[in-house]
């Protein structure tokens, strides 16, 4: 079985605030947003026939020095599965997932959330992020298919 490698761009927008004080009202409503648009960072990687899988948030816990990844997911099969994550990459580090314990989702299920974490700090930006994740039969344990994704952190700047 082949690896699907699936490439996702995640856009950050960037502001020269060097010049905040010649911005219009609606470049201050810009920068400032809605209240709804504060929602963290929302990746989604990929929302297919089979699977679909979002990150929701990535935060840190200073005391642990975990970088926690909250994601929903929905098994869109007609079968139970479990996700197994394999090997992650964050910029040179590599964390290992695959002696956990895997995410069991029934067939058909609702979207549902769940939290993965690697040992990292805050103070440690990331520009990618490689996540290896395999769909096991939750019956047999056999792979019914295997996704590496690649995330890639775009800066663009607005204004």
């Amino acid at each position: 079985m082949a690896k699907e490698i699936i490439n996702v761009d995640f856009i950050m927008k960037t502001y020269d605030t060097s010049k905040m004080d010649l911005w219009t009202k609606e470049q201050w409503k810009e920068w400032v947003g809605e209240p709804e648009d504060h929602t963290g960072i929302q990746i989604l990687l990929i929302n297919d026939n089979k699977l679909y899988l979002k990150v929701m948030l990535i935060s840190f816990n200073e005391e642990t020095g975990n970088m926690i990844f909250d994601f929903d997911t929905q098994n869109k099969l007609d079968r139970d599965i479990n996700i197994q994550f394999g090997r992650w990459e964050i910029d040179e580090s590599i964390n290992n997932l695959s002696h956990e314990k895997p995410q069991y989702m029934e067939k058909r299920s609702v979207v549902r959330s769940f939290q993965r974490f690697v040992k990292r700090t805050h103070l440690e930006s990331w520009d990618t992020i490689t996540i290896e994740i395999s769909i096991l039969d939750a019956e047999t344990n056999l792979s019914i298919r295997e996704l590496e994704f690649q995330i890639k952190k775009r800066f663009i700047q607005v204004f």
